[in-house]
């Protein structure tokens, strides 16, 4: 994805959350225990201050930002203020060059991870959100999804499994993940305290297939394993999503 497409992301998305029936705040959202519509609209709005805070700061800061969102209102005017800290990410991410030094907490590196990092956020989100709704959730579009998979397969998982470690029985074990609709693969080999994602196809302990959108919501645990063509052990898949909550 280019830069472009990643801002585009983050505005669609980010007014899709906007058009949110104020009357829906209060319902529960299935794939977030314990939230409400409006928590996971208020949780979305403080992870684009967090990313705010971060790029301001610039890449040399050592400071570790909490985000603040105690000025979202209560009722209907949450959505209008969601509206405006997405509108002010936005102008903030376009002030970058995608290449640009910028800091994470990952460490130092350049914008270009804070606009995939919140298309990413926004995305899984808005479908959390839309999920939660008498009307459902459209699927994440095939390219956001796809680079969803990169990104959770490159980042989001090796910073987790670098942390917990895996179970002894699961090192070496080899994950396929196809996307039927991009025609993307990803084959990771697992690690007890990480993954490696090979550049080549090998054969592979379990293979999921299936749509982008379907196998990131999966890889999410916004979606059962089921919902994608599994072959293979699916004790591998299991043991890897059980550690690596998302």
């Amino acid at each position: 994805m280019t830069a472009q497409l990643w801002l585009d992301s983050i505005a669609a998305d980010g007014a899709r959350i906007a058009a949110i029936d104020p009357a829906h705040l209060a319902l529960p959202v299935p794939s977030c225990p314990g939230w409400t519509v409006r928590d996971g609209i208020v949780h979305t709005g403080g992870a684009h201050r967090w990313a705010i805070a971060f790029l301001q700061a610039g890449p040399d800061s050592k400071e570790r930002f909490v985000p603040d969102v105690s000025d979202a209102p209560d009722g209907d005017a949450v959505v209008r203020w969601y509206a405006d800290v997405n509108a002010a990410l936005l102008e903030e991410l376009r002030k970058h060059d995608p290449d640009a030094p910028a800091r994470a907490f990952i460490g130092r590196t350049t914008a270009a991870f804070w606009m995939r990092r919140m298309a990413q956020e926004v995305s899984i989100h808005r479908w959390d959100l839309q999920n939660a709704l008498p009307d459902g959730a459209e699927p994440l579009p095939a390219w956001t999804a796809a680079d969803g998979i990169t990104e959770l397969t490159r980042m989001q998982i090796p910073l987790i499994l670098g942390k917990k470690g895996l179970p002894a029985e699961l090192a070496g074990k080899v994950i396929a993940i196809e996307a039927t609709d991009t025609g993307d693969r990803w084959t990771l080999r697992l690690r007890a305290d990480g993954i490696d994602v090979l550049d080549e196809p090998v054969p592979a302990d379990v293979t999921l297939r299936g749509t982008a959108s379907d196998l990131d919501l999966v890889l999410w645990r916004r979606a059962e394993p089921g919902t994608v063509d599994l072959t293979g052990e699916r004790e591998v898949l299991d043991g890897l999503l059980d550690v690596v909550v998302i």
